[in-house]
Order: C-alpha cells, then structure tokens, then sequence
C-alpha cells in the first residue's frame, strides 16, 4: 500500500502536512475523483473490509465505493499522513418514514487539529464538499448547499438548509425518456433545516462494520435495488441510477438538471467507463 499512489488516485499532488488547509484539500480531491457507488453489489462481488482489499479496489483498481470503503480507507490515508483521525458511526435520517436508519448505517471520521475536531466525509454522495467544524450553531456553506451541526447530550445532528421544490425536482428528473429530461428550477432559500444524518463521537473499527455492510448489501432500500454511482463536479454532480445517468449543474442560485435514458447495457458500461472511470470485472445486473 503507497500513500503517494493513492494521493495520485485522487490527483492530489500538494502539500501533505497535517494542517487543516491540507486536510481541506485533500478531502475535496477525493471527492471530485472517488465516486460513491455500490456497483460490487449488482455484479456478484463480496465487499469485504479490509484495508489492502480496499486499496486495491479503489486505488488499483480505480473504483469507487459504499460508505464504509471510501471513508474507511481515507481514514488509513489520514493516518499515514500523520492527522489525529478516528472512524464513527450514523443513523441516516428518512424523512418519507420520520425515522432513522439502522445503527452504523453510515460511517464518518473525525479530525482532530489544533484541539478542535472536524467531520470528514467523502462518502456522503453529494453533500458538503471541505470537512465541518465540530460546533453547534456554525453554518457551513458551499456549492452544495448550507449545513450546519447541533447537540443534544452526547448526539450530533447533521442539517441541511431546504430548498423549495428540491424533493419534486429530483423526483420529476429520475423520470427519464429516450430523449432525455431537462428540468431548471430557482433555489428559493428559506430557513428550513432538514435533518440528514445523527452520529455520537464513539470510536469505530472497521470490522465491527462488516454485518452492517452485508445488511446494506441484501436489504438497503435503494443500494439494494438498483445500480448507482455519484461522482461530484467542481460545479455538480453526475449520478448513474439504474438506466438512467443525472447531470445536475450548481449555477449561483438555481440548480438545472438533465436526465437521459440508457438504453442498453453497452450504454450503461460506455457511460461507467467514459463518465466514472470504471471498468467492471463481472457483468452489471440491471433490473428493469
């Protein structure tokens, strides 16, 4: 395992010493180059966590990864680089239900420079970009949206400023037709926080997250289902789902979004390679 093969996977080539200014960097290079996806579940390929099987697969291998492999492999990165970093858990929230996902249902690291802790997630799928100071009340604002922490007792709330219209906009784009959907909608701002995800400061490791990870595999209700992969864009966000591929382009204040319809598995596999820079090894089960 070479931490300089693995900093050139991400196409990071700046300075590396634990500071928080490199740890910005660093965080937001693996974003822009490691996509989040869950391709190993719909070609019959085991997701075991072991650090050298996942620096294989992500670094070697050029490929993405759930949750548990992308941000437990950047917390090895972490360390090799010399930051104070530990792995914990979170409970996604669901808001169709009004309840939580299942415990260790997502993994985070935190950071901790110069006696201040900061939450680094590269495997959010298309949330913030730079890691957040662990403090309540402080807004954090980038292309993505605006976020901010709270507390009650030893529990953390991740929230997300609400747009108008964002549930209905992505809804109305996964509707694709042969020739493509477009939809352009203004992000009207109101003070509305949407709750994303709960997490307390307990130290994980990653093998205590194998059962949850072969829970994501068979019973999540959207990894398990269909296809899916996300990689931000300085600007966006591409996302492939099912026979679909997403193009969504942040612009000041609106967000437009673009769906096109695949209509063929060889769209499919020209779409991973010339899009996410993947080569699959086994065939892509796609359910129509």
């Amino acid at each position: 395992m070479d931490v300089r093969r693995y900093l050139s996977r991400i196409r990071y080539h700046g300075d590396t010493r634990p500071n928080l200014e490199n740890l910005r960097a660093v965080h937001l290079a693996h974003i822009l180059a490691v996509p989040f996806e869950n391709l190993s579940i719909h070609c019959g390929e085991e997701i075991v966590l072991d650090i050298q099987l996942l620096y294989h697969k992500i670094v070697v291998k050029r490929r993405g990864g759930l949750c548990y492999e992308l941000n437990g492999l950047f917390a090895w990165l972490l360390r090799q680089l010399g930051f104070d970093c530990k792995t914990v858990s979170a409970q996604s929230y669901r808001p169709v239900t009004g309840e939580y996902g299942p415990e260790m249902g997502h993994i985070l690291n935190v950071v901790r420079i110069d006696g201040e802790d900061w939450v680094a997630d590269v495997g959010n799928q298309c949330l913030f970009r730079t890691p957040m100071r662990l403090a309540e009340d402080q807004e954090h604002t980038d292309v993505t949206g605006t976020y901010r922490i709270q507390r009650e007792g030893d529990m953390w709330f991740l929230q997300r400023l609400k747009y108008s219209h964002q549930t209905k906009l992505t809804s109305d784009c996964r509707k694709a037709t042969p020739g493509g959907t477009d939809r352009d909608v203004k992000l009207e701002t109101g003070k509305q926080w949407v709750l994303k995800f709960k997490f307390t400061l307990q130290e994980r490791e990653l093998q205590e997250l194998s059962n949850i990870c072969k829970w994501t595999e068979k019973c999540h209700h959207v990894y398990s289902v269909r296809p899916l992969c996300v990689l931000p864009l300085a600007d966006g966000l591409m996302t492939y789902m099912g026979r679909n591929l997403i193009t969504t382009r942040y612009e000041d204040t609106r967000v437009s979004m673009a769906t096109t319809a695949l209509e063929s598995d060889d769209d499919i596999l020209n779409v991973l390679w010339d899009t996410f820079g993947i080569k699959l090894d086994k065939h892509l089960v796609v359910k129509d």
